[in-house]
């Protein structure tokens, strides 16, 4: 009757459907039905005497803990990093000008150096023997592990040679110029890191961070501004001599600013190597070697009978902090990238500079500080 043709009318209109859907073979239909039962048989066997509430619990816990360790727990690390390379790069300024510029101190520059890198590479000699991060060393002892990295350690010499040109610049500027005026060509290593990193990573930056990047150089200026010395009047002496070391303070800022963006991006390269792999304490651990057979012989150079003469606790201090700053540019670069490691140091920058604009007085609301931190704050923001 009339039921009867309905349901033989549906059914061929499902028929004619299902005609339309892909056709898995049998052998594979078979296999998923099979594996899908004995997923469900090992999922009884494994949930038998177990409450629900506990089966969903530890489901949640687990699918939590991963979430935090593949986001936030990355995140949280890429903070904490580079909130310490802005501490440790606002203590190293303010401890080097002190000790060079208002102290006097006349401690060989290279002894400091050398002292640094010698405390970086014990550091990194002990996290290589109980580290497990991935490295291409191969096991065995320490003296084993120790004497591969530096036979392959070649390409951490290049490095080497510009830390070295760079900390003697940095020595030279900060003795004729202050913290802050450090401070206003410091800046422009957001953007020569920027430009190697497109130079040397083929790397693309979006127009809104070349935005965010010139919003905050304009803020590091503004903030940085005031430092700059007055006119010296015309036949002053004193004067002229003083604005010619301001300008030998500037030209070795200048030249700072250009080697710290190559060598940031190059050791991000490094670091980041698909053809071999190493890990933070083997390079540090190589550049520390090499570092120290270029430091040595400058610093006996400096002064052979006494290479240490003239060292106080200050210089010590300045060593302690120094050395810091190795292992935390590292592992900035590691975890983040080197635009964002220079804006931190930049941002170390505004800082080491905010005590001189203190002792000068100057007003909290509408000095080029405040005026610069509002234009630095969300370009650091927008960048990130």
């Amino acid at each position: 009757g009339e039921p009867d043709d309905e349901f033989r009318s549906r059914a061929a209109a499902t028929k004619a459907r299902a005609s339309l859907l892909p056709r898995w073979p049998q052998h594979a239909m078979k296999a998923s039905y099979t594996n899908v039962e004995t997923e469900e048989k090992e999922e009884l066997v494994r949930s038998e005497g177990e409450p629900d509430d506990r089966r969903e619990t530890s489901t949640s816990s687990t699918c939590w803990s991963q979430l935090c360790c593949a986001g936030g727990g990355l995140l949280g690390i890429r903070a904490c990093i580079l909130g310490s390379v802005v501490v440790q790069n606002t203590a190293y300024a303010l401890v080097r000008r002190y000790s060079r510029g208002a102290l006097r101190e006349t401690y060989s520059t290279s002894s400091v150096l050398l002292v640094m890198e010698v405390a970086k590479m014990a550091l990194s000699a002990f996290q290589i023997v109980t580290s497990d991060a991935p490295s291409d060393v191969p096991s065995g002892s320490a003296l084993s592990k120790y004497a591969y990295l530096i036979t392959h350690s070649l390409t951490m010499l290049v490095p080497a040679v510009v830390y070295l040109a760079m900390n003697i610049l940095g020595f030279v500027s900060l003795k004729y110029i202050d913290a802050a005026t450090f401070a206003i060509l410091a800046q422009m290593k957001v953007f020569t890191t920027a430009i190697f990193s497109v130079v040397l990573l083929q790397r693309k930056l979006h127009l809104r961070k070349w935005r965010a990047l010139l919003t905050l150089t304009l803020g590091v200026v503004l903030i940085s501004h005031e430092a700059m010395p007055k006119s010296a009047a015309a036949g002053d002496s004193r004067a002229k001599l003083a604005f010619a070391e301001f300008l030998l303070g500037i030209a070795a800022s200048v030249g700072d600013v250009v080697l710290s963006g190559f060598v940031s991006i190059y050791f991000e390269k490094v670091l980041k190597s698909k053809t071999e792999t190493y890990s933070v304490w083997d390079r540090n651990f190589q550049l520390a070697f090499w570092s120290i057979l270029i430091y040595t012989p400058i610093m006996i150079h400096d002064n052979p009978r006494q290479p240490f003469a003239g060292w106080t606790p200050m210089a010590a201090v300045c060593a302690a902090v120094g050395g810091t700053g190795g292992v935390l540019v590292a592992l900035s670069i590691k975890y983040a990238d080197s635009i964002m490691k220079t804006i931190a140091t930049t941002g170390a920058r505004d800082a080491a500079g905010l005590p001189s604009g203190a002792a000068r007085g100057s007003a909290p609301r509408c000095s080029p500080h405040a005026s610069g931190a509002r234009l630095k704050v969300p370009s650091s923001s927008r960048r990130s």
